[in-house]
């Protein structure tokens, strides 16, 4: 159960949307993860205390932080719709990459699909190409030192 109790804790701090729908019903965790009733009470604890938010604002600036020092220019193209494109990635992707460019390049592969979908600004390709290029150059550098 401990395994169970962790990925719930890491789901809750990923994931404001979740916290949001614990708070409202917290029956939600019951039926997502296998967990004692005293594991349980714990979760519903934390995502009902207040600094809750702060928890999960930090995890996602550490998601953020990869994006803003190898995609910067992407992200200013992106404009006032970034937060709502970066929850949307962060939900189709929930696991950060620990390899800065590893997830700088999934980053930007998704975004280009956004973008030939509709979903996203087409201004964001004119800085995504040459910062994805130095994106792939240094992916390719850090395998080669490996």
């Amino acid at each position: 159960m401990l395994v169970e109790l962790q990925q719930a804790l890491v789901d809750l701090t990923s994931s404001p949307e979740l916290v949001d729908q614990v708070r409202a019903d917290p029956t939600i965790l019951r039926a997502r993860y296998q967990l004692t009733d005293r594991e349980a009470a714990r979760l519903i604890a934390i995502a009902r205390h207040r600094g809750m938010a702060a928890a999960c604002t930090v995890y996602r600036m550490n998601r953020l932080s990869p994006l803003a020092m190898n995609l910067r220019e992407t992200l200013r193209a992106i404009g006032p719709g970034l937060r709502d494109l970066m929850s949307t990635y962060w939900r189709d992707h929930p696991r950060g990459h620990a390899h800065f460019f590893l997830e700088s390049a999934r980053f930007a592969d998704w975004l280009r699909d956004r973008v030939a979908a509709g979903q996203a600004p087409t201004a964001a390709l004119i800085p995504l190409d040459r910062e994805a290029a130095a994106i792939t150059a240094a992916v390719a550098a850090s395998e080669a030192a490996a």
